[in-house]
């Protein structure tokens, strides 16, 4: 089985139509936009293909922080990969969205089902290139002066998870230097045969996924599993019970019952409280904003519902 074939058909169900719902939410909640500068930022790929990916960090201070890379879902930068960097901004991360299409692409809520289908089959079916771009988000986020370059994670979702655990499998392709970990939100289980981890890969892989997600077969997950764990890998995989795929999506609050995609508060509210813990355990990191104790609305809000 193909894990590129599957999750372009996982991206497919449940999405007859747009996404213009994301348009419509309000992004603007979980955190204080004044201490937030979110920075436009162009650069290139190893071919020299133009991408402009952003940067958000709390500006209350320029002092060097983690970096957490966010790449998108299948229609690629939209104002839900905004979102999600500012609240991780917030919480005292320089949060960098990488750009995997390219500038010459129309990206997000613009685009059509039938179009981010098109585009992420199109990158899923070329690992190579795919590879190149995600990498070259890594490098242009290590770059920034508000970041620490020896303290990155790399987050995805969908689309953009696949590619993640494309790039913890590449180890130790020099993409990888200074890579932590990464985490994969709903996204489809590389079978063993396509990612062939190294003995001593140091990067710790975190995937979050709904159980009932039709996109990844139990059988082929276990495998998974237990190849991360004959090869001495750091994993860990947390399952959500009654969740399809695409559990993190705003377009999808109030799908059709019987949705092989669709919103839920609870697998949302609880890996993003994963994603949390699991920052704060590998950068070894603890501000005034993301300590344990905080319970303010920056803590505990990520839900549409």
């Amino acid at each position: 089985v193909n894990v590129f074939v599957l999750l372009a058909t996982a991206c497919l169900l449940g999405r007859a139509a747009a996404s213009p719902a994301e348009a419509s939410y309000n992004f603007t909640y979980g955190y204080n936009p004044a201490a937030i500068t979110v920075n436009a930022l162009n650069y290139t790929d190893e071919f020299g293909t133009a991408l402009m990916g952003y940067l958000a960090y709390d500006n209350t201070t320029m002092v060097q922080r983690p970096a957490v890379v966010i790449i998108p879902d299948y229609d690629g930068i939209g104002p839900y990969e905004l979102w999600r960097a500012n609240l991780l901004a917030q919480l005292g991360y320089a949060a960098f969205v990488a750009d995997i299409y390219g500038v010459a692409q129309v990206q997000g809520p613009a685009l059509t089902s039938a179009q981010s289908s098109a585009l992420d089959q199109m990158y899923l079916m070329d690992p190579e290139l795919l590879l190149s771009r995600v990498g070259a988000g890594v490098a242009e986020a290590q770059m920034q002066a508000v970041v620490k370059t020896n303290a990155t994670i790399v987050i995805g979702y969908c689309f953009g998870a696949a590619a993640i655990l494309d790039l913890a499998a590449s180890w130790p392709n020099p993409i990888t230097n200074n890579v932590l970990g990464v985490m994969a939100f709903h996204a489809a289980s590389p079978p063993s045969s396509e990612i062939n981890m190294t003995v001593g890969n140091p990067i710790r892989i975190s995937v979050q996924q709904g159980f009932d997600d039709p996109s990844i077969p139990q059988a082929e997950a276990l495998m998974t599993q237990e190849m991360w764990e004959s090869m001495g890998v750091k994993w860990e995989w947390t399952w959500y019970s009654q969740t399809v795929h695409a559990y993190t999506e705003p377009d999808l609050v109030g799908a059709n019952a019987g949705s092989t995609m669709a919103y839920s508060a609870t697998a949302d509210q609880r890996s993003w409280q994963a994603l949390r813990f699991y920052l704060l355990d590998l950068f070894s990191y603890v501000t005034p904003q993301n300590q344990y104790a905080n319970t303010t609305v920056f803590d505990t809000t990520s839900s549409f519902a």
